[in-house]
Order: structure tokens, then sequence, then C-alpha cells
């Protein structure tokens, strides 16, 4: 699967996308479960236009440049009886650019470099706080974060014109942003009850490989990284450093002649224990039990073709083994079961112009929480917390999208 050199006439493509997602979704509890009221369903909705730009040329011979921009804007609401709230704002600006040069015989050399632009909201105060949803249920469910530089130097081996092999190396400076944090040190306290913190992310170090093989109606690509992180402050004093994570990705294509395409896309990831600041301590120390979760997703579709038109049905399957915390978004994330079934749909109007749509149903499955007064280790508490007892959640989901890629 080598990548050919750039022609030697300088040839710029510019593409753009843009799509508008709703998202609506039922339970038997609200967001979060811990304090939603018992004797009332949950429900919410998200309205979400993402919208990207990429220019992909060659300015001079041996040099392929790519520049991408994406942004988007977001409308979230939830309307659980008392979690009630909504936000409107745009997303955070993430751009990047790769320069990958071919003129080194047998190998590929590149750099990229990635930013992201803090122009959505990291802090919500009062009920705006109640519109951060289950991320298994919407697409957005943080929206912000502070400025982060990541530059990143790798490069690619073709071994022949079947096989290609990338590694690479990034680091990733993020800064620290304003968020909103809950008075208590639980996990469980409503969200609606905060006062402004000052957070600093841990910085991100990770290292990439990938193998990709295609040949005839075969295309395969297995990669795997591994990322660790330094130490995340709130205003100025440690509070966690996350343990090391590792993710195993891969993606398996096989096309039917004419009868389409198959797409299976399988991935596994895992988190060593973290470091925490226990109540009372004056360092980090590793935390006794690890709450971070393994993570495991797998996921297919099939797109039948017919001139201008492929169509065809998809489905998902996610598995959280245990209760954890992203420390991406500062959020808990539940122990869960996601399945999702639909359609996707994709239309050539012209050799420049493709339309897409995309309808999927979501039903995820919660098992219960510990007894009333078993002990639940918090990272937001920096310790071990009374845990609140949560009986199973059941949660059904609907997901649309319509959308088009432009080519200039």
């Amino acid at each position: 699967m080598a990548t050919p050199a750039p022609a030697a006439a300088p040839v710029w493509t510019v593409t753009a996308a843009s799509e508008a997602r709703f998202f609506y979704w039922q339970s038997n509890r609200g967001v979060p479960v811990g304090v939603a009221p018992t004797d009332g369903r949950g429900r919410g909705s998200e309205f979400y236009i993402p919208y990207a730009v990429q220019i992909v040329g060659q300015p001079v011979e041996d040099f392929k440049v790519e520049l991408l921009g994406r942004a988007g804007w977001v409308w979230a609401r939830q309307s659980t009886g008392g979690l009630t709230g909504e936000v409107a704002t745009t997303t955070d600006t993430v751009t990047s650019g790769t320069v990958t040069y071919y003129g080194v015989n047998g190998i590929q050399p590149f750099v990229s470099l990635n930013l992201n632009i803090p122009t959505g909201e990291s802090a919500l105060f009062g009920t705006s706080a109640n519109a951060r949803m289950d991320p298994d249920l919407v697409d957005i469910a943080s929206f912000g974060e502070g400025w982060n530089i990541g530059p990143t130097l790798g490069f690619n081996l073709p071994i022949n014109k079947s096989l290609m092999v990338t590694a690479s190396a990034g680091y990733n400076w993020r800064g620290s942003y304003l968020r909103d944090s809950s008075l208590s040190a639980t996990i469980f306290t409503p969200p609606t009850t905060q006062t402004p913190t000052n957070v600093n992310p841990g910085d991100e170090l990770t290292l990439y490989g990938a193998v990709g093989y295609e040949s005839g109606p075969y295309a395969v690509k297995v990669g795997g990284s591994v990322s660790g992180e330094t130490t995340t402050t709130q205003d100025g004093v440690p509070l966690y450093r996350a343990g090391r994570r590792f993710l195993i990705t891969g993606t398996f294509a096989y096309t039917w002649g004419t009868s389409g395409v198959t797409t299976l896309d399988i991935s596994a990831s895992h988190s060593d224990k973290n470091k925490v600041l226990f109540l009372g301590m004056s360092s980090l120390v590793t935390e006794p039990l690890n709450t971070n979760s393994n993570l495991y997703r797998v996921s297919i579709q099939h797109l039948f073709a017919f001139d201008r038109y492929a169509v065809g049905p998809t489905a998902s399957f996610l598995y959280r083994d245990r209760n954890g915390y992203d420390s991406t978004t500062l959020q808990f994330v539940p122990a869960k079961d996601r399945w999702s079934a639909g359609a996707i749909a994709r239309y050539a109007a012209t050799d420049n112009v493709t339309l897409n749509a995309r309808l999927e149903g979501v039903w995820t499955r919660e098992g219960d929480r510990p007894a009333p007064g078993d002990m639940l280790f918090s990272v937001l508490g920096n310790g071990f917390v009374v845990a609140s007892p949560v009986p199973v959640v059941s949660s059904w989901g609907l997901q649309l999208a319509a959308g088009a890629n432009i080519k200039f």
C-alpha cells in the first residue's frame, strides 16, 4: 500500500465538509445518574454542526503539504426533572499541518503540528452545567478546554506496493483553562453547585505505530499507541497523574466485486493505575485500586453500490468493564454496555460533491452501583467516599446526521 510521490506540477485540492447531527435520548435516570431523581425519566437532546476544510498540495517538488481546520457549533439540553439545563456555544477550533518529504529513497519522513484553539466554553455555571450529558449518547459531552500545541515526527516506510509501515512520536502541551468544579469532593454532587477552578491538565507523550496492507479486494490496517501524561493540577495543587494508556486498533475491509464493501473496525484500550492526592497527603501516590476502565469497541458496516448511490446497514458494540474517569473531559464514565444499529447512505451528486446521511438507534445499560454504605474511590475526591446506590440504568437514543463533502 505504498503511497506514490506527488506529481511534479503543483496541484492543490480543497475539500470542505459539514454535517447537521441530531441526538435524542431517554433513560430511567438523568445525568449524572448518582443525583438524578428516582421518580422520573431522564431525557436530553443535542444539535451539533461540525465543519472542516482541508487543503492538500505540492508547493515544490518532493514536498507534500496537508492543512486541516475543524470547528463547530453545538446546542445541548437536558430536560430531566431537577437537572434541566442547556447551552449553545461554538466548539474549540482544531487545526493541523503536515509536511511529508518524498526525496529520500525508501522512506517518507513527515512532521506535523496540531493546535487546539479555545473557542468553546470550558466552564459552565448554574443550570447550564446540566447540559453535559452521557458521551455514549451524544457527540459532544464537554464544550471546551485550553490551548493545546502538539508537534509530531514520524515516517512512512513502503515495504512494497501493498505494504506500508508508519511510526511516529508526538508530544501535546496542554494549556490551563477555567472549569466549573463541584464544591463537594464526591462524584455524586449536583453539577449546579460549583466554584470556578483553574485546571492545568497534564502534557501527553504518545508513541504510535501501524501496518497497512492493501491487495485486490483486501485492505487491512492495524495500529497501536502508548501514551503517558505529566501531573494535572487544580488551582496550582497537584490533583492526579493519569496512568500509562495502551490502545490497539484494527480496520479490515473487503470489496465484494459489484456487491459493495464490508468494513470492520475494532479497538481495545487499557490504562494503568493513576497517581492521586489522597486527602491529608502532601504528594501523589499510586492509587490502591485501578479506577480506570478497559474499553472495547467493535463496529461493522456494509455499503451496497448502485451507480452513484451507496447504502447499507451499520452496527456497533461498546463494553466498558468498570466505572472510570476520563482525564481528557474531566468526567466520570460508568461501566456500560452500548449497542447501536442503523443505516448509512451516500450519493455522488457530481464528481466533486458527495452527500451523506446516517440514522442509528442506540441502547445502553449500566450495571447497578454499590450498596448503601459501601466505599468507592473517587479521583475527584482524592480518596474513598461513601457510595450512593444506583440501580440498573437503561437508556435508548436516536442519532440522525446529514451532510456534504465538496472538492474544489
